[in-house]
């Protein structure tokens, strides 16, 4: 049996007489070193002092732990692990590490290997080796720690939970924030079980504001804001944490009680002198209630301590163009661009201006400044449109498949989009002729298939969108919009009734709450005669949807079966909310007279 002491110092002693180790590379423990959180060093001399004060039994020294016997190999194995380590070789290093890990069970090669597999972002690796870490030396406050971090990532709160009281007894700092905030995309159930955890260790030990700040963002996640925000005030009362002040503003927020919200960050910002989050925080705020006059100020000084910030300077230009100042704006949007941050979304608004004062070739031109991005698609959407509107078609459709040939990433977008601009302006024929060039090349497209399948609707080729749309489900079984579309349409337009209910139903099962697909049931419903059912089914959806399409069939449905009055005021108060649509306008001329 060796001692792991013995092992580490031959490792580095043959390290450093290494002619061939890169004076320039990293060391191994330099990079296991910048996995740990800064604070961890600080944090464990002052729990070496507390633990020997405590009645929590000393850290044993590694010779206490029983090791297995290392393999005859494991010097030679370490040594290149270390060596690799030196040279730069991460990968070959941790590989080396973990093995021996494994085969030796030993503290010290468990925990380098941990740090070095965190560091490199290899979980798995982290995980396994932060479990034999923790199994050898069980009172280890860094090994706890790190495996409760592995735990988290992966989801396995009950046994994150149970390490991290574990550095709670030892006397340790545990993450719990970070336990509370991993938790937001937890069911209910689970969530409730960490509460209860939390809660416990509250008894504990009670007052420890770590704790209560947790508990306070696990009871805000499961909408028991009044609770979260009693937490959060008997925190604020010893200290101003901004973490807690933007806490109790969330919780103010979700119980509507927005305008308490903003009185209380107002009287914060006079008490703070670091202020910078909150200021955003509170203009933002400003903005969505639509006092934009003081959301402009609060942006102002914050523009002050950072002119050159390109997220303020893009609230100012939006604020500043809801005003109607687009002078003002155009100067923030152009400063962004000399910047150059966030130079698209400069470009596009840039363009949005002058596409709003009638300036196309301005707006043209800064539309085509617009790179990849979030912006990009709109920039197109509008340049076609524009270049359309002056009788330019054909130099739309030019521009569109230029942008297809340099950027094949967004092809098929840029497809979808020169179709809209010709079925909106009655071309719809060409759409489908563009289709059918494109499929011949991507003849499985799902989306490719389902717009042909549309368009062909347009056209009257119901064949077309059943060949589609049967092709679709083939090729995505789940597809439960093509089993509606292809169902509707079968039950609004032919006698294959049977037919179509089975799809729409097929459709249902995947989404049962779809209102669209809940106005299609009652359709099918209605043209098999299946009146009472048609009525609840179309009350429903148009509970879910309020739509003018849907108002429709629940109006005929409604007349048809004797509720004419009840018919009358469906249609009425949709044609109140939408009195420019031909959908209702069209059934109203069936069913009562002119």
């Amino acid at each position: 049996m060796q001692s792991l002491l013995l092992v580490i110092a031959l490792i580095l002693l043959g390290g450093c007489t290494s002619q061939s180790v890169k004076e320039s590379a990293p060391k191994t423990t330099d990079a296991a070193s910048a996995a740990v959180d800064a604070s961890a060093e600080a944090e464990a001399s002052a729990v070496n002092a507390s633990v020997a004060e405590s009645k929590v039994p000393k850290r044993p020294r590694p010779s206490d732990y029983p090791v297995a016997p290392f393999p005859k190999d494991a010097l030679y194995q370490l040594l290149v692990a270390e060596v690799a380590g030196y040279r730069g070789e991460y990968s070959t290093a941790l590989e080396k590490y973990v093995d021996m890990a494994l085969k030796t069970r030993d503290a010290g090669v468990a925990q380098r290997a941990a740090m070095l597999a965190v560091y490199l972002k290899r979980h798995e690796e982290a995980l396994t080796t932060s479990k034999i870490w923790v199994e050898q030396e069980p009172n280890s406050i860094e090994a706890r720690r790190y495996l409760s971090e592995q735990l988290l990532r992966i989801g396995d709160m009950e046994q994150a939970i149970v390490h991290m009281e574990a550095i709670k007894n030892l006397g340790g700092l545990a993450n719990f924030e970070s336990f509370a905030y991993s938790a937001a995309n937890m069911d209910d159930k689970g969530r409730e079980v960490l509460l209860e955890a939390m809660s416990r260790m509250l008894a504990e030990y009670p007052g420890d504001a770590q704790l209560m700040f947790s508990k306070a963002v696990l009871l805000e996640q499961s909408g028991q804001l009044e609770e979260a925000l009693q937490l959060a005030n008997q925190l604020l009362v010893s200290k101003k944490d901004i973490n807690v002040i933007v806490l109790k503003v969330n919780a103010l927020k979700d119980l509507l009680r927005t305008d308490e919200a903003l009185v209380f960050l107002e009287s914060t910002l006079e008490e703070l002198a670091d202020k910078r989050r909150l200021r955003l925080i509170y203009a933002r705020m400003l903005f969505e209630a639509e006092r934009l006059v003081d959301a402009e100020k609060q942006y102002e000084l914050v523009h002050q301590q950072a002119p050159n910030d390109s997220d303020i300077l893009f609230a100012l230009a939006l604020i500043s163009m809801e005003q109607g100042k687009d002078e003002s704006a155009k100067g923030y949007l152009n400063q962004m661009i000399r910047f150059n941050r966030r130079a698209n979304e400069a470009h596009y608004y840039l363009g949005s201006i002058a596409d709003k004062n009638d300036k196309i070739p301005q707006a043209i031109s800064e539309y085509k400044m617009v790179g990849p991005g979030r912006e990009y698609l709109a920039a197109q959407v509008r340049i076609a449109a524009l270049l359309a509107d002056q009788d330019r078609l054909d130099d739309a459709r030019a521009h569109l498949e230029n942008q297809r040939a340099n950027n094949p990433d967004r092809y098929n977008r840029l497809v979808m989009i020169e179709g809209q601009l010709l079925s909106e302006r009655g071309h719809e024929a060409e759409f489908f002729e563009l289709l059918e060039m494109v499929i011949q090349k991507q003849p499985e497209n799902v989306e490719l298939l389902y717009f042909r399948a549309m368009t062909g609707q347009s056209l009257g080729r119901l064949d077309v969108l059943e060949q589609d749309l049967l092709r679709v489900i083939e090729i995505d079984p789940g597809n439960a919009d093509a089993m509606n579309a292809l169902g509707y349409t079968l039950a609004d337009q032919t006698d294959r009734h049977d037919e179509a209910l089975v799809l729409i139903e097929r459709a249902l099962e995947i989404k049962p709450n779809e209102a669209a697909f809940i106005d299609s049931l009652g359709w099918v419903q209605y043209r098999l005669e299946n009146y009472k059912d048609a009525v609840t089914n179309l009350r429903k959806a148009l509970s879910l949807f309020d739509n003018d399409e849907v108002a429709a069939h629940l109006g005929e449905v409604l007349w048809v079966s004797g509720e004419q009055q009840e018919a009358r005021n469906v249609w009425q108060k949709a044609l109140d909310a939408r009195p420019d649509s031909d959908i209702l306008k069209r059934v109203i001329k069936r069913f009562v007279a002119p």
